[in-house]
């Protein structure tokens, strides 16, 4: 009676097999490191784990990653417990089974340690970010105004809009560039943008931030870039790699990347655009009260 009930399962068996593969590529497809990831990956992790640009899953991914395999672990322990207790104990009584059982549990052991190791990573990058912009004074009243035209482009926003510069005629803008993967110079421009909007509260004016990495800022990834650098009213704009690059040049912005990596370097440009779509104030790294001030300045004409 006994030896029948230990007869194992091949659903069972089959289930362990399913399980560990589909939960394998779960985690290799949210996880797996790709310097420059192709666009279906990207999409994909976005709607499948809502990918946040450090790399990480957002809440609702990390709720799949996990409890998906666990509902799945579950279903087998209490549909089918009869007989995964019966297949256990089979497999306990052979020296293969036994292997296969410890190979079982180590395969997620070793995926979890793995994954932690990519979520240090993600959030000691994330906390080696470059100190803000400081000025040893403030904005040097003979600091130079400019007068040169804005040069135009046409891109595409976070609402999957075309934009153009002229959509912002009678305002003044902040314009800087950023990308989302980056952990230094980017957290720290659009700190420097957002809290000089914040000391202007109403008389701020409307910040646009063109990405420096086209290839993965996609214009369908620009609401998650919104929100992760907490920039709510801004626009944030993407487009075409060879559309971005020529818009670049444009506005004289000199960037190089690397191909491997895809990180890329640059300068912390930020332009202070008058309601007249001149370039009024022309930045590097600088702090907020500055930009708070040429703004104040161009407003006040």
């Amino acid at each position: 009676m006994d030896e029948k009930r230990n007869v194992p399962s091949r659903f069972v068996l089959g289930a362990a097999v399913v399980w560990t593969g589909i939960t394998a590529a779960l985690w290799a497809l949210a996880f797996a490191p790709w310097a420059d990831p192709p666009v279906w990956l990207k999409t994909a992790r976005a709607v499948c784990f809502g990918t946040l640009p450090n790399g990480l899953p957002d809440t609702y991914g990390w709720v799949s990653l996990v409890m998906g395999p666990l509902s799945m672990l579950a279903f087998l322990a209490v549909v089918w417990s009869r007989e995964t207790a019966g297949t256990l104990h089979w497999l306990a009584a052979r020296t293969w089974g036994a292997v296969a059982m410890v190979l079982f549990l180590l395969v997620p052991l070793v995926g979890l340690g793995w994954v932690g190791n990519r979520v240090a990573l993600a959030r000691s990058t994330e906390a080696d970010v470059a100190a803000p912009f400081e000025a040893p004074e403030p904005l040097p009243a003979s600091y130079p105004r400019g007068s040169q035209p804005a040069p135009g482009f046409t891109l595409v926003n976070q609402r999957g809009e075309k934009v153009t510069l002229d959509a912002f005629a009678g305002r003044p803008v902040f314009l800087t560039f950023a990308y989302a993967h980056c952990t230094t110079i980017c957290p720290v421009i659009v700190d420097s943008v957002r809290t000089a909007v914040a000391e202007l509260g109403a008389a701020a004016p409307q910040v646009v931030v063109v990405t420096l990495d086209p290839w993965r800022d996609t214009p369908g990834s620009l609401p998650r870039i919104v929100a992760s650098w907490r920039l709510e009213g801004a626009e944030v704009l993407s487009g075409e790699p060879e559309e971005v690059l020529a818009v670049l040049e444009a506005w004289n912005v000199p960037i190089r990347r690397d191909e491997k990596t895809g990180e890329i370097s640059h300068p912390a440009l930020v332009y202070v655009l008058d309601g007249e779509g001149t370039i009024a104030y022309a930045f590097n790294g600088a702090p907020a009260g500055w930009l708070a001030e040429a703004a104040r300045r161009v407003a006040s004409g």
